[in-house]
Parts: C-alpha cells; structure tokens; sequence
C-alpha cells in the first residue's frame, strides 16, 4: 500500500468517527412508517450454530458459548466486518425460536452499547447499510418483549445510523459497498417516521450508481456473479421500498434490474446455483431463485445480452 493510499484511509476513518459522533446528536424516530416484511433470507443450519455460540465468520471459527459476540477478540479484519455487518442476523431469524431471538437481541443490543456511540470499523458506509436494512428486517423479530428504555434505544440507534448513511454514503467505494450504503439509506430512509427526506438523495443517487455500473449486458466491472447477485438483491430490495412509500423507482433502477436478470438467469446452474468465477462463489442456498421471483422480471423479458463469457444456454 502506497504512503497516498495510507494517508486517504486514516483520513476516510476520522471522517467515518467524526460523523458516528455527531449522528448521536440526531432526533430519534419514534417509529416506522409501515411494518417492515423480512426479505433477507438466512441459513437455519448457521443460525443453529450461533445458537450453540459457534461463531463462524470469514473462514474463521470462534467457540464463544458464554461470552457475547463483541466480547470475543477478532482473529481477522474480514471476521470483524461480517459480524458488524450484521448478515448473521437472518441466519437467527430463519431459526426464529426463543433462544435465536435472545441471541439476537443479547447481540444486537450488545453493539449498540459497545459501538453505537461511533468509531471503529462497523462505522463504515457500506457496513451500516448492511446492517441497518438487517435491523429494519427484523425489527418485529428484536423488538418483542422489548421495554420503553431498550425500544427507544433501538429507534435512536437506528436513526443516527441512517443520518451519518446520509452523510457519508459517498465515501463507500464504487461497486457493491456503494450500492449497500446507498440501498441502507433508502431502506431505513423510507421505513423510519420522519426521515423520508434523507432517502430522497439516495433515490437519485443509486439511479446514477445503475448507470454507471452496471453495463449494457447486465454485468459489473468485476465480473464476480456473487456480487452481481447481491447488487441485483438490493436494487429490488429498493425498489420494493420506494413501492410501499408510494414512490415510483426511477427509470434507471428499473432498466438495472431488468438487465440484470437475464445475466442472472443465464449464470444459474441447473441446481439454483451461480457458476463460479471471478471470485464468487455460488450464492446461499435458494438465493438467486428469490431474488429473480422478486424482481417480477419475467423470463420473456430476458433475452437480452449476457456478461461476456456466460453460457448462452442452461441445457445440461
């Protein structure tokens, strides 16, 4: 890494800090604008595992029966992103029993009292997306039983999480962690009462993100289909977002999504999964059936061109 590299990332950090704090000045929400609906969809064989304290994140396997997840030391940079990015999270709401909801509001409440205040790595443009389209998910799931302190806890979290997303969305690197920073804004933007200016931005700025990224045939510079496949997730998460608001989706997020799918369609194997090149890997199990049921793109829409390299046929 060069001494400019170096320099620009210590820079990046202070201002990530600088903004977590002064989000904590923010007015909570007091609540949601509709009931959010769970789209993400988790593995009940993981979410088993963190039930019994196996914390596998990264390639990396912690045993942390006893101890919270932000107590135990991180053997990896990569470890610690996943679990502040909170994806973990619809892995304990697939297994949806007492002890998976303890679990995850033990965690989720945990975060907010270790890292909620800003600074650290989890204060990151694309980490906060991540995780607050995971906590507006699931917020029916982490708020039941919950108390006047600890709900008001959440809503203040969750909207300066959203007001530094506004802030700082740009400072996410193009590709996926841009489109994550910016789909979390729109999302907890839209769901949160009295912050639907602070998604307005994001709205024109994601339509600007599809048009720029994402090419002709339906692929992003990097070529990996796995991160095809979550930008594609995002985009229809979006769009469905700015549908509940009452908002149409610009015409540039729609066209995204349409090329997408038959890129997508054209890289799915015969089992439900992605072939795997550039990196990627084949994507959680129903994954890219899901997310293509929810794009509503028919498969007549999807005869147009694929990334270069793609199968043209799903034949055997």
């Amino acid at each position: 890494m060069s001494f400019i590299d170096s320099f620009s990332r210590r820079g990046t950090r202070l201002k990530n800090s600088i903004y977590a704090r002064r989000a904590q000045t923010q007015a909570a929400a007091k609540g949601f604008m509709y009931q959010p609906e769970p789209r993400t969809i988790g593995s009940f064989a993981r979410g088993r595992q963190l039930v019994a304290g196996n914390l596998l994140f990264a390639g990396y396997l912690v045993e942390s029966q006893d101890t919270g997840l932000w107590e135990v030391d991180s053997p990896d940079a990569a470890f610690d992103a996943e679990r502040h990015g909170f994806a973990w999270l619809d892995d304990l709401a697939a297994v949806g029993d007492g002890s998976a909801r303890a679990k995850a509001q033990k965690w989720v409440w945990g975060w907010i009292g270790a890292h909620g205040r800003g600074g650290g790595l989890g204060w990151s443009a694309d980490l906060t997306g991540r995780r607050v389209i995971r906590w507006v998910n699931h917020a029916l799931f982490l708020l039941s039983g919950k108390g006047k302190a600890e709900t008001e806890a959440f809503y203040h979290s969750l909207s300066a999480q959203t007001w530094y997303l506004a802030q700082r969305w740009q400072s996410a690197r193009p590709g996926l962690p841009r489109f994550e920073a910016l789909a979390g804004l729109i999302y907890a933007g839209l769901a949160l009462q009295g912050r639907e200016e602070l998604a307005d931005p994001a709205v024109k700025a994601l339509a600007e993100e599809c048009d720029s990224q994402i090419d002709a045939q339906g692929g992003l510079p990097t070529r990996n289909p796995e991160e095809l496949l979550s930008v594609f997730t995002l985009l229809t998460w979006a769009a469905a977002a700015l549908h509940e608001a009452g908002r149409s989706v610009p015409a540039a997020h729609s066209a995204a999504i349409e090329r997408i799918a038959p890129t997508l369609r054209t890289l799915r194997h015969s089992d439900g999964g992605l072939a795997r090149f550039h990196g990627g890997g084949r994507g959680l199990e129903g994954w890219l059936d899901h997310a293509l049921a929810a794009s509503h793109v028919s498969d007549a829409q999807t005869d147009g061109l694929a990334m270069p390299g793609c199968r043209r046929a799903a034949h055997r």
